[in-house]
């Protein structure tokens, strides 16, 4: 049985794996909606209306496991139209920068290996490796991102001491690791040359939502450059910035999603 939604419309559902992910998110809902918290396989998801738009918030934690579990939730127990990640992750590709954003085009699982039974990064029996966001959701995100970023990069550049953050699209790669050396990113990058940043839980979504044929897309903004000062630029940087990000990006790309589906009554 389905629990019990207060929106008429399907929400879209909005994940992070810490809280500080989530910026602002649940204090705006309080106070636009109020908020109905229900308890399902041991996480909180909250239920109301964000910046217009009807939402179930929550946190996945961290990891592949953890991500594909609560996606699951999202669309079996709340019937998520679509499904939103948000958080912070370590930059991968040659040109992407402390500061700067990545919505994820494709993602990929690097850590998947069941070779030679299967090629390496395909998932067994599904026949394939990367696994696409679903355009529309991923332009809006991008356009939610180049909006926050013309509107307030160039201060958050100034007050955090950072070069003018820019937005990329493309891939995304997950694992169960924290990768934290020069040498781990060069792996990444001489098997997957396209890759723009590394974390542990978007591909792990998007093959859930490819099974059950629901949109997703990823956003992440970059918190260190996966190399050894990789755990203090994340813990920094998750402290002092992400908030700021997340509240930024999902303000503007919730209030277009609402108005997106607005209807006459």
């Amino acid at each position: 049985m389905n629990l019990p939604l207060r929106a008429a419309r399907r929400p879209l559902g909005v994940l992070a794996a810490l809280p500080e992910e989530l910026g602002d998110l649940l204090a705006t809902m309080r106070a636009e909606s109020g908020v109905e918290t229900l308890t399902h396989g041991r996480r909180d998801y909250h239920v109301g209306t964000v910046h217009g738009a009807p939402c179930v918030v929550t946190l996945a934690r961290i990891g592949k496991v953890a991500a594909a579990a609560t996606a699951s939730a999202l669309i079996h127990a709340f019937d998520a139209e679509a499904i939103v990640f948000t958080g912070v992750a370590g930059g991968v590709g040659r040109d992407v920068r402390i500061g700067d954003v990545v919505v994820g085009e494709t993602l990929v699982q690097h850590d998947m290996d069941a070779s030679p039974l299967f090629p390496r990064f395909e998932i067994p029996l599904l026949g394939q490796a990367r696994f696409a966001a679903d355009a529309v959701l991923a332009a809006a995100l991008a356009q939610a991102c180049e909006q926050f970023l013309a509107e307030e990069g160039a201060s958050l550049a100034a007050h955090f001491g950072t070069a003018l953050p820019r937005v990329h699209r493309g891939l995304i790669v997950s694992g169960d690791q924290f990768v934290a050396s020069a040498s781990a990113v060069g792996t990444l990058r001489d098997l997957l040359p396209d890759a723009l940043a590394v974390e542990m839980e978007g591909a792990a979504l998007a093959q859930v939502c490819h099974e059950y044929g629901v949109p997703c897309a990823v956003v992440r903004t970059i918190s260190d450059t996966a190399d050894e000062h990789a755990s203090t630029s994340f813990a920094s940087f998750l402290t002092d910035i992400a908030g700021t990000y997340s509240t930024g990006i999902l303000k503007r790309f919730l209030s277009a999603w609402a108005a997106s589906r607005a209807t006459p009554l």
